[in-house]
């Protein structure tokens, strides 16, 4: 009886890795649209702060883990009554997305979390009549967020995301949406 109760136990253990869904790693490259806002102090409020592209790469580990690298732009200017100001940034970032991606008929969805670094620089310049006053700067932080990636097939995806970060004490709020190829 112990033999009997002893390969049968073995073969069950054997075999669960039949069983078992395979993941394969996944690389994406994407491009989107980036909308950056940061947070006006004087008025308690939000301040466009610029439209830009984005480009993306990604790279999924598992279902729940992948890790993401990015570059996205924003420029802005606006003109009031002789005043104008220009802004003029770029963002490279490296973040983990950390969530479950659900396998549905014929496509899949995966809600996350984003924890990350990223280094926002900017060039900003305020023009009246002849003069003009022009700033840089470049700060690092901690990035986090929330986002969904659908993917349609085997290789067209689309990932919208929400991020929030503070450089120099200016808590910037980013919106992006790209879409893009899996291999």
């Amino acid at each position: 009886m112990k033999i009997a109760l002893t390969t049968l136990i073995s073969a069950s253990l054997l075999s669960v890795p039949v069983f078992a869904n395979n993941f394969d790693s996944q690389h994406r490259v994407g491009l989107g649209y980036s909308k950056t806002q940061v947070s006006d102090w004087l008025t308690d409020d939000t301040v466009d702060w610029g439209n830009g592209i984005k480009l993306e790469y990604g790279y999924e580990f598992n279902r729940i883990v992948g890790i993401n690298v990015s570059y996205a732009t924003n420029s802005d200017d606006e003109s009031v009554e002789g005043f104008k100001a220009e802004i003029d940034g770029y963002k490279f970032q490296v973040d983990a997305d950390i969530g479950y991606k659900f396998d549905l008929d014929g496509f899949s969805l995966k809600p996350y979390g984003v924890l990350g670094l990223a280094r926002q620089s900017e060039d900003n310049s305020i023009s009246y009549l002849d003069r003009k006053w022009t700033e840089s700067y470049n700060d690092t932080s901690l990035v986090v967020g929330l986002g969904g990636r659908a993917e349609f097939g085997q290789h067209l995806y689309t990932d919208m995301r929400f991020e929030f970060a503070t450089y120099d004490d200016v808590d910037y709020d980013t919106f992006s949406w790209t879409v893009g190829y899996r291999f």
